[in-house]
């Protein structure tokens, strides 16, 4: 990957991005692979020398990795707690990893930490989020497959990195209560877990066949490429905001049809795919995201 540095951002952040050690370590894919839509993936391995994205870009990443680094040192020689172990197992004939973060031994609790927004956290509450759910019960296959024992809980420990007292004193409600945020996530049973990884690994085999034979990607899903879905603005002439956003244009229709205005019109707006526009190093490579930008 090659940097830009847009904003200045001084020498000492970008070599600390580019220190990143990451590695999926002796394994065909790791548990943040597996869960990677297939052409994001082969894209990033195709194109790895090519991508470039801006530093300004990076910095949330670098900020979860230090404090990763700042728990593992915190927990070191410490014989309850079992800190950033990567483990492997092999499920029809495709090597996985994944490394945890914490695991209480004592326990049996599963903890992954993650650096992110106090709007995630309370999505998180609410609707779930299910790419949490499926990487933590992929850890705990994997824990099960390497120590013989069953994990009892597993739980997000999410910091707020926007988090403001202030906003809190306001909000109320579902709004954190603290930076810090314990988040309790559903545990599927080992078949479960297994059933999960084994569809995995047979659509990222089918998309690698796909792709040596003949060249072609399967393409990401709406739900992959975080689309927002379409809709109709019924808009009055002379405002600039719409009365009325809806999800058809029947719906749209019905309204105008239910006010006393002539100058009503519709005007129809395509749901943006926030993930290809916004986060997607590969967007520049991907022939799926440039005929949508054709179309719009």
């Amino acid at each position: 990957m090659k940097y830009t540095n847009k904003h200045n951002i001084p020498d000492e952040v970008i070599r600390a991005l580019e220190n990143d050690s990451y590695s999926k370590g002796d394994a065909d894919i790791s548990a943040t692979g597996l869960l990677q839509p297939p052409q994001i993936r082969i894209l990033n391995n195709e194109h790895e020398d090519e991508i470039t994205t801006d530093v300004s870009d990076r910095i949330w990443i670098l900020l979860g990795t230090s404090v990763h680094n700042i728990l593992e040192k915190a927990n070191e020689g410490n014989p309850d707690v079992l800190t950033e172990q990567r483990m492997y197992a092999t499920v029809d004939g495709f090597k996985i990893s994944g490394q945890t973060d914490t695991i209480s031994l004592k326990e049996k609790i599963l903890k992954d930490f993650k650096v992110t927004s106090a709007w995630s956290v309370i999505s998180a509450r609410k609707d779930g989020k299910p790419e949490w759910e499926q990487q933590l019960n992929i850890y705990a296959w994997l824990y099960k497959q390497n120590n013989d024992e069953d994990i009892k809980q597993l739980q997000i420990i999410a910091i707020c990195r926007d988090w403001n007292k202030n906003q809190m004193l306001r909000s109320g409600g579902d709004y954190p209560k603290s930076p810090v945020a314990v988040i309790p996530v559903n545990l599927w049973t080992e078949e479960e877990q297994l059933e999960f990884i084994r569809e995995r690994i047979q659509l990222h085999k089918q998309s690698d066949l796909m792709f040596e034979f003949n060249g072609t990607i399967p393409p990401c899903t709406a739900q992959e490429r975080w689309k927002k879905p379409d809709t109709w603005r019924v808009l009055r002439k002379g405002r600039k905001s719409a009365l009325r956003v809806l999800p058809t244009e029947e719906d749209a229709k019905a309204y105008i049809e239910n006010q006393d205005e002539s100058n009503l019109s519709i005007e129809f707006a395509k749901g943006e795919s926030l993930r290809c526009k916004n986060y997607c190093d590969v967007a520049p490579f991907c022939n799926q995201y440039k005929q949508e930008m054709r179309n719009d």
